[in-house]
């Protein structure tokens, strides 16, 4: 599947977000990627989301805790996937808007499946800092 850009206005599954370049900084608006866990919007930088792929099937890891919910094959590298809002919440994500949301940490790349992704914000406009999620945190799990 190609990447395509992530326009400001619409989203497209797919989209490689980790060349988009924004980072936060003083004085300047940090555009976040809007998603939703059990029905709460969060959001996240864009910098910390690579890419934003479709649900798809997984091969799940017996003894692995809740939050696992398996291991995909992306592009062939295996892939270590977490149900975010297990992690968070405790409960299951809804599968029927699901995406997984790519995050690198080091070299090393976690999936984080989210109930439903909105679009791109702007921090303190569109979502508050209270919705802020540490994105990196909750794949530290999954790639220790």
């Amino acid at each position: 599947m190609a990447s395509t850009a992530l326009a400001t206005s619409n989203f497209d599954s797919g989209s490689n977000l980790a060349s988009s370049g924004e980072q936060p900084g003083a004085g300047q608006r940090t555009r976040v990627l809007v998603f939703t866990l059990a029905g709460m919007k969060h959001c996240a930088p864009l910098g910390s989301v690579r890419e934003i792929i479709p649900l798809q099937p997984m091969t799940s890891l017996p003894g692995a805790p809740r939050q696992v919910k398996g291991l995909i094959n992306l592009r062939g590298s295996i892939v270590t996937v977490l149900d975010a809002t297990m992690a968070e919440y405790g409960v299951p994500a809804n599968d029927e808007f699901a995406s997984i949301l790519l995050v690198e940490r080091g070299s090393r790349v976690a999936g984080l499946v989210v109930d439903l992704v909105h679009d791109i914000g702007v921090l303190d406009k569109d979502v508050g800092l209270e919705a802020m999620l540490d994105l990196s945190a909750l794949v530290q799990m999954a790639l220790a």
